[in-house]
């Protein structure tokens, strides 16, 4: 206690002591000046070691989180380094389902390979100016942009800044993924720091303007380097770029399908789109000024070229030998993995379809991966199939000939064209098609993309299978062929007459418009178009209800008719078509892997029913010119098709194990003599062709089964009554029948009977019926008839 007062004395004594002092000193300049440069000289040493200390601390922080986050990181040699940067052929390999190679799907990516003294030094100057100013000063990366990102992750930042080099560019482009992270972007650093002592600047530029992306050519293909870049925008060698269109295209790698000109169909984007392109290249001239690349004048004279008038029209696509496969693989395997992807962020196939920003993402990342991560990707292609079929279109004996239409403003002549699929029906497997004639002159797909009227083809998928589902009629009951007027509505029959009372099979086989439409008005009202629904032929909901529909009034794919028909073969159950079976990644790894799953459209009743009548169209029907011309025993059926106005000729068939069709028609909607039955004789010629390949395959010696579910009892034609029930003078045949067939006993003028024969669209259907007359069920009964018809009218 005594201790603590005396120190307290002491301290009392020094503050009185200098408190005296101070007041004795006399303040003049000089002491006011001393005293202030000696406190602010303390001050400054101060804040000078303190800060040396803290950047130590910082430093030693920076040091080691760094080498914390690349500690597992194996560093390459220079070779393999070299190697990595330099393999530039990264895409998917397609593979035949008996496991030979397709080959890669980059051959429709276009890249040329050049040397760092084949490209403009413009182009240079413009990558460097905008991206990495300092990029012949540094070596790899701009430290404090680390130092900054650091900071940020450190500071639990929201944002953190880029600054990212070429070379940093580069190692993430060719070396890492696009993963977002410190730890990533650490091994960005030391890799990039690598890749400096192992490549000389001009190297490093070279490897990069070959590698990097400049999204799509006038052709609506993806292109990649500097050169496919400079032939496939502006229609020149990168060495001859203009200031103006090196600065265009340097600017495209940070956003190619955003910068790039053109669409994916090749045409050029409408002006709102391009101006985000134009504002870059505009960006990167400025910088070009900024940096002292090009003078003022420069400057000014590339602002004022038009480079839209300089874009080139069309160039010359690389031979390949399998384009439309290559080009529909590529297409589904995108699909495919867009989807995978967006699963993995916990995206829904439902949201990914209703909102375009995220399928534009997915589908620009699984495009991305599939060109770039080497998939093998498994094909369920019979490629012996495939060749014959191909090499049978290419004959022109099986074509009309060439006819002029109007393109883009000018006359041109179309060649006609041809779609066929062959899917197996069980697995849903696509074994082959043929997706156009050529290549280099129509890139549409005939089987997948061109969108035409199936014609008749339509007739058994919406009018007739539904009819003999719900009951309402079997093959021997009548339908009424009699002309009709609906609000100025007035089908016809292809042979403009009428046939008058024959049986459902005769209207079928026959393609018979009148007897056809009477039938489904009867069950309009049910809804019948749900079957296409399930059958995933979207067609749209205005046209759903239209009288017309069951003749092929609205537009479907033929592999949208393929899959209708092979719904039959398989029992009744749809099954999706396929064409990728499995793609692993380049570690072997399985990414996806096809399963079936079979969706119960019609009981098997009525699909055996439906083939039953079906097999007559090859026999005695609209395609009675096959009877005969079949080198294999085959149990075929099938249906022809028409448009309206001889615009697309169909016919599809199937038997037990597959379903073949075709469609043939030109590119614009031009008649053609569709009565030469072209898409007969070269259906027939592809199969016996591939059928002498592979028979087991195309169903050689394989026969429909009739199941349990299907009888044959006697019936009453006109009424549909059971046999002993049947009105004064009515017929009577055996039919196949099911447990949904309506066989109750109805008179003549029953609504259920009239209906069937079209009272909804003709009051005066009842007047029509003539129960003593004979109900034909062959087409030279139909000829004797008439013929009688007009002998008793003259």
């Amino acid at each position: 206690m005594s201790k603590l007062k005396r120190s307290s004395s002491n301290w009392k004594n020094t503050y009185t002591q200098n408190k005296s002092n101070l007041k004795t000193v006399k303040w003049t300049p000089y002491v006011i000046f001393n005293s202030i440069y000696k406190v602010f000289a303390n001050l400054f040493l101060l804040i000078l070691v303190g800060g040396f200390l803290l950047a130590t601390l910082l430093g030693g922080f920076g040091i080691g989180y760094f080498a914390g986050l690349v500690k597992d990181e194996p560093v390459p040699s220079k070779n393999e380094l070299k190697n990595s940067l330099y393999s530039m052929n990264q895409s998917s390999t397609v593979y035949f389902a008996g496991g030979e190679s397709l080959g890669s799907l980059n051959a429709d990516t276009l890249r040329t390979v050049i040397k760092y003294d084949q490209v403009t030094p413009h182009v240079v100057d413009a990558l460097i100016s905008t991206e990495d100013e300092n990029f012949y000063q540094h070596n790899g990366i701009v430290p404090k942009a680390f130092i900054r990102a650091s900071a940020q992750e450190f500071l639990g930042s929201a944002s953190s800044s880029g600054g990212s080099t070429l070379t940093q560019q580069l190692v993430k482009n060719q070396l890492l993924s696009n993963e977002t992270s410190f730890e990533r972007k650490a091994k960005e650093m030391l890799l990039s720091f690598r890749v400096e002592k192992t490549l000389s600047k001009q190297q490093i530029l070279e490897v990069y303007l070959n590698v990097v992306s400049f999204g799509r050519n006038t052709n609506g293909q993806n292109i990649a380097g500097i050169e496919a870049a400079a032939q496939g925008v502006f229609g020149k060698k990168a060495k001859d770029l203009n200031i103006a269109q090196s600065a265009y295209l340097a600017g495209m790698p940070q956003n190619p399908y955003t910068y790039t000109p053109f669409l994916i169909t090749g045409e050029v984007k409408k002006d709102a789109e391009l101006k985000y392109g134009f504002e870059r290249q505009k960006y990167v001239l400025k910088r070009m000024k900024e940096e002292k690349k090009i003078t003022n004048k420069e400057y000014q004279e590339a602002l004022k070229f038009n480079l839209k008038k300089s874009f080139v029209e069309r160039i010359s696509k690389p031979d390949v030998e399998y384009p439309f496969l290559t080009k529909e693989v590529e297409n589904r395997a995108v699909d495919i993995l867009k989807y995978e992807l967006a699963k993995k962020d916990k995206v829904s196939a439902q949201q990914l379809d209703e909102t375009p920003i995220l399928n534009d993402k997915y589908t620009a990342l699984a495009n991305d991966k599939v060109r770039n991560e080497g998939y093998k990707i498994q094909t369920t292609i019979n490629k012996p199939i495939y060749d014959k079929m191909n090499e049978i279109k290419d004959n022109p004996y099986y074509y009309s000939y060439d006819r002029p239409a109007e393109v883009d403003g000018k006359t041109v002549n179309l060649q006609q064209e041809v779609g066929v699929m062959l899917k197996e029906n069980e697995s849903g497997k696509i074994i082959a098609f043929v997706g156009g004639r050529d290549y280099e002159k129509s890139q549409n797909n005939h089987v997948t993309q061109t969108r035409r009227s199936p014609g008749s083809t339509m007739k058994p998928l919406v009018a007739y299978a539904p009819a003999i589902e719900y009951g309402v009629t079997t093959p021997e009951t009548m339908l009424l062929d009699k002309r009709f007027d609906v609000n100025g509505y007035k089908p016809e029959n292809y042979a403009r007459t009428e046939f008058g009372q024959i049986t459902t099979r005769m209207a079928l086989i026959n393609s018979f418009n009148l007897s056809t439409l009477r039938l489904y008005s009867g069950i309009q009202d049910r809804k019948p178009w749900e079957f296409l629904d399930k059958m995933h032929i979207n067609i749209p909901d205005n046209q759903k209800p239209n009288l017309s529909l069951p003749l092929g009034a609205t537009d479907t794919t033929l592999e949208d008719n393929v899959d209708g028909f092979s719904t039959f073969a398989n029992k009744g159950n749809y099954q999706e078509p396929y064409m990728i079976e499995t793609i692993k990644d380049n570690s072997g790894k399985t990414v996806y892997k096809h399963e079936a799953a079979p969706e119960r459209v019609f009981s098997d009743a009525t699909a055996y029913i439906m083939t039953d009548m079906l097999r007559g169209v090859l026999d005695t029907g609209s395609a009675y010119q096959l009877k005969g011309t079949f080198q294999f025993n085959q149990d075929w059926a099938g249906k022809t098709g028409t448009a309206e106005n001889g615009t697309d000729s169909l016919f599809v068939a199937y038997n037990p194990k597959v379903t073949l069709g075709i469609w043939m028609g030109y590119d614009k909607l031009i008649p053609f003599d569709e009565e030469n039955h072209y898409q007969l004789k070269l259906w027939r010629d592809i199969n016996n062709s591939i059928t002498a390949i592979d028979p087991e395959q195309m169903g050689v010696n394989e026969q429909f089964t009739k199941p349990d579910s299907v009888e044959t009892q006697k019936i009453c034609q006109i009424t549909n009554s059971p046999n002993g029930s049947c009105n004064q003078g009515e017929s009577a045949a055996d039919s196949l029948v099911w447990k949904n067939t309506d066989l109750s006993n109805k008179s003549i003028d029953d609504p259920r009977v009239l209906n069937r024969l079209g009272n909804n669209i003709d009051s005066s259907t009842k007047s029509k019926i003539s129960p003593k007359s004979p109900i034909a069920d062959q087409f030279n009964e139909l000829r004797g008839q008439n013929k009688k018809k007009e002998d008793d009218a003259q």
